[in-house]
């Protein structure tokens, strides 16, 4: 999955109930808080639904191919067979050279329709991503003005070389757990423990 986060987000973060004091520097991971996210989770069943219709699309257009398979291979055979008349084999010929146009037509369409349904899928995937993480991102923000903090720094950005930026961070200071009580306010029973989430980063 790609990763739009950035690694410093200059702000600062207030939560109800928190012991953070004003002017700290603290931490977050927001891939934690992008995947444990309730609308993270809806978009996610969104782009699995659409997955499931694109997967049963195509499996419809494979039958008719495969009917289409059926006739040519009929046609193949009529077309041999020397019990018949030559004007016979010659209009099975035909037939069977129409048929074949039709399967290669088939065959196309299948692949450009696949290719664009998931070209469609993936670009809403994207859309969607960043329309949450701008909502997490607007949430840090607002909440980090009211508390004071000098700044917020995702814990979980990696470096070029995929190694974790940051190597560790007190619990005192980390405030993941206070961002998506935020976030999910209300929405807690609507929570799964551990989502699979590929809505990408």
């Amino acid at each position: 999955m790609k990763k739009f986060f950035p690694a410093l987000l200059v702000a600062a973060v207030v939560f109800s109930g928190s012991a953070y004091a004003a002017n700290d520097i603290v931490f977050v991971d927001l891939q934690e808080v992008f995947k444990r996210f309730y609308k993270t989770q809806l978009a996610q069943d969104q782009i699995r639904q659409q997955a499931d219709d694109i997967k049963l699309e195509r499996e419809m257009m494979e039958g008719e191919i495969k009917e289409v398979k059926e006739e040519i291979e009929v046609l193949r055979t009529d077309a041999r067979d020397t019990t018949l008349s030559e004007e016979v084999r010659e209009s099975k010929r035909d037939q069977l050279e129409e048929k074949l146009v039709d399967l290669q037509k088939n065959e196309q369409d299948m692949i450009d329709f696949e290719k664009l349904r998931m070209q469609q899928l993936e670009q809403q995937n994207t859309r969607m991503s960043r329309k949450l993480f701008d909502e997490i991102q607007e949430t840090i923000n607002d909440y980090s003005k009211e508390k004071g903090f000098f700044g917020v720094i995702d814990r979980s950005s990696q470096s070029r070389a995929g190694m974790q930026t940051v190597l560790y961070v007190n619990p005192k200071v980390d405030i993941t757990a206070d961002v998506l009580a935020v976030l999910n306010e209300g929405r807690e029973e609507t929570l799964i423990e551990d989502p699979s989430i590929n809505v990408e980063q």
